[in-house]
């Protein structure tokens, strides 16, 4: 079960703020991602800033997704995802992954004030399948890799565990 919130405001024309509410992890990144994609399939050129005051902690799947949206982003032109309000806790997490590289990492002052009415939840897509999250899970953890050499230490059981379980996944998709 996933405990977490994700909500979102477009204080103007130019912005939009997402906010996550509770855990960040493999459980809600493709539904930011998918949100993400559908606000800049919109408006290619609108800025997406994540506020994490409320967000408790990031799993390497989320932080791997936060980072390939900063790159995305910065491929566009607007420069890379600007990320507010971390705690003494995301911050490390972000840090010691390497994160602080790609993502404009600011505090409270950098969003516009937004009143909690103007915040909306984001649709949950229906549940990915099992090949669709293993998919999202081995390319958020690439992204993480190429941030840092480290990176490829700390996660290559990880990446050959998603590697496996994804040629697993193939093989019912065949015999089904």
């Amino acid at each position: 079960m996933n405990e977490s919130v994700i909500e979102f405001a477009r204080p103007d024309a130019e912005v939009v703020v997402i906010r996550i509410s509770g855990r960040g992890s493999f459980l809600n990144s493709i539904e930011i991602q998918n949100l993400c994609d559908s606000i800049r399939e919109n408006n290619p050129n609108i800025r997406i800033i994540i506020d994490l005051e409320k967000c408790e902690t990031m799993d390497s799947t989320f932080m791997g997704t936060l980072a390939g949206l900063s790159v995305e982003q910065n491929k566009e032109g607007e420069g890379y995802l600007t990320v507010v309000n971390t705690n003494d806790h995301t911050n490390r997490l972000l840090r010691n992954l390497g994160l602080s590289y790609i993502l404009d990492m600011r505090d409270q002052d950098a969003i516009p004030q937004i009143s909690e009415n103007h915040f909306r939840k984001a649709e949950e897509d229906s549940s990915p399948s099992r090949f669709e999250q293993v998919v999202h899970m081995i390319k958020a953890h690439k992204q993480l890799i190429n941030l840092d050499d480290q990176n490829e230490i700390r996660f290559q059981s990880v990446l050959k565990y998603l590697e496996d379980s994804l040629a697993r996944e193939k093989k019912k998709k065949e015999t089904s």
